[in-house]
């Protein structure tokens, strides 16, 4: 298995121990407004300029894989360079997408 499988298999088993705290109902809320966040952010980072800073993405980014729960699946450097962090972003995205179309 591969990097990125690897990495995917394990967002996919922290995303299904995080949502299935909640119920159904919360779970579709939770990953629709996830889902939205997560693109916002993409947008966001692909407006920058490559002189831009983009200190308050990845701090918003670290922030919401502390609230997943995903400290050990997801690098949380605040401070990483703009091609790891639109991976990172991405990967996740990616993730919650593939866990929201299973449901």
């Amino acid at each position: 298995m591969d990097t990125k499988s690897t990495i995917n298999n394990e967002l996919t088993l922290a995303l299904s121990t995080f949502f299935e705290q909640y119920s159904q109902e919360q779970q579709s809320r939770l990953r629709s407004t996830l889902i939205a966040e997560l693109q916002r952010m993409r947008l966001e980072l692909e407006k920058c300029k490559s002189n831009d800073s983009i200190e308050a993405l990845t701090h918003q980014f670290v922030g919401i894989a502390r609230y997943l729960q995903l400290k050990n699946t997801v690098p949380m450097a605040n401070s990483c360079e703009r091609e790891q962090f639109k991976h990172q972003l991405n990967d996740l995205l990616n993730a919650v997408m593939d866990y929201a179309n299973e449901r």
